[in-house]
């Protein structure tokens, strides 16, 4: 059972004690089997079990070499400001270094693979020594004022359940499995506030990938999100120690992108292997960023490009070098085209000069980015962590729900059916009995 720190004035303290705040320590990895060391170009996995003694697994850390390394997730003490808020450390993908915010397409997200439904819980170890504030009085008796740390968390979450998903929460406790305790009101862990993240500077905000949804500017960025200039996710209900998904989002930004948001053309959150193929074209000839979707698979077999390559110039228009565009990917959006299939899609593209390659499942449909951040305070009085009863951790779980599966309507007709198999079983159970 988690403990709540007491404590009771003592007059006459000789000094102060520092007024820094409880530091974010290394990931826990007690309910967790790190993976192995890839090799460029390959995935490992940390799996991530239900407790420290269970063989079930509700999630995994993967990780792809040399974007990232293993185990694939690390917490990090390093201060910095961004136009998110100001923070003093991050969780984030591990890369190997000790920088926090390094950008767009650098890999910062840790990558939390759903392999079932239910809780994934990731523990975090602290620094208590670090917070002079607990128990700490000025020399005049005073109580010291409590410190505050907070650590921006770099989040997303892939959906490979085999179900869609309908909702899901992140919450902060302790303890893991069916041990979990809840974070309480006022005991100095929560999620961070005043933060200023995405478009609309919230407290915490998801949003699948912007190479899908999303508008250029917003990202600086040189092109929209492929599905829709405006950004879609799922709406979230804030509080201290939870956030939870409310329904999905859609950001329109013209009327004429109306029904193209993530609900419309997909439904729930899907898993991978539901999403449809997709064209991607390497238009910078770089495997650390990402390809760029040019065409989808529709479900009957068609395919929509919503993308197209600028003409090339004439080699001999005296332009030609100083053309900023020719060569590069533009959304058409507005005017897309439609190939009566992959080879007809595939043909198109290499006439354009760009060489594309099939992906089985557009993956980014399957994740969901995150962002948010953790808040450790330090403070005097009932109502506080006492961080040794909790053994110096906390947990940031994740619980994930399945949409409602729909019945397969019966054929006409079948009703008469069963009926009649169910009265030749009653018949025969009379005669035998």
């Amino acid at each position: 059972m988690r403990k709540t720190f007491l404590t009771s004035a003592i007059v006459g303290l000789s000094a102060a004690l520092p007024v820094s705040a409880t530091t974010l320590g290394t990931w826990n990895l007690n309910n967790v089997v790190v993976g192995g060391v890839p090799a460029d170009g390959e995935t490992e996995v940390s799996t991530i079990f239900v407790d420290n003694n269970s063989p079930d697994s509700n999630g995994q850390i993967a990780y792809t070499a040399p974007e990232a390394q293993t185990p694939g997730l690390t917490a990090l003490n390093n201060s910095y400001t961004s136009g998110a808020g100001t923070f003093d450390g991050c969780i984030r993908a591990e890369v190997g270094g000790t920088d926090c915010a390094t950008g767009y397409q650098t890999g910062n997200r840790f990558k939390l693979q759903l392999t079932e439904t239910g809780a994934v819980d990731l523990v975090f170890n602290v620094d208590p020594t670090a917070a002079g504030t607990q128990g700490g009085m000025n020399t005049d008796g005073s109580f010291a004022t409590p410190g505050t740390n907070t650590y921006q968390v770099f989040g997303r979450a892939v959906n490979l359940t085999g179900l869609e998903l309908e909702s899901f929460e992140l919450q902060l406790g302790f303890g893991v499995g069916a041990d979990f305790e809840a974070s309480t009101a006022g005991d100095g862990l929560s999620f961070a506030t005043g933060l200023t993240l995405g478009p609309e500077n919230l407290d915490a905000f998801t949003q699948y990938p912007f190479g899908l949804f999303g508008d250029a500017p917003t990202q600086n960025a040189d092109l929209d999100g492929f599905f829709n200039n405006g950004r879609s996710g799922f709406n979230v209900l804030f509080s201290e120690d939870s956030i939870a998904s409310d329904g999905l989002y859609e950001s329109i930004l013209t009327e004429l992108n109306e029904g193209r948001g993530y609900e419309d053309l997909f439904g729930n959150w899907l898993s991978r292997e539901m999403a449809p193929d997709g064209l991607l074209w390497d238009n910078d000839n770089d495997e650390a960023t990402d390809a760029l979707v040019m065409a989808w698979e529709l479900e009957d077999g068609t395919w929509e490009a919503l993308r197209d390559i600028a003409t090339l110039p004439d080699p001999g228009d005296p332009l030609n070098d100083v053309d900023p565009t020719a060569g590069t990917a533009v959304s058409i959006l507005l005017d897309p085209m439609t190939f009566a299939d992959e080879a007809a899609a595939i043909a198109y593209f290499t006439d354009q000069g760009a060489t594309v390659s099939t992906e089985p499942n557009i993956e980014d449909l399957a994740n969901l980015n995150l962002n948010f951040g953790i808040a450790l305070t330090d403070g005097i009085g009932s109502g506080f962590i006492d961080w040794a009863s909790v053994g110096d951790k906390f947990t940031l779980r994740l619980t994930s729900v399945a949409a409602p599966v729909s019945p397969v309507p019966l054929p006409a007709g079948a009703p008469l059916l069963l009926a009649g198999v169910a009265m030749i079983g009653f018949l025969k159970k009379r005669r035998t009995s």
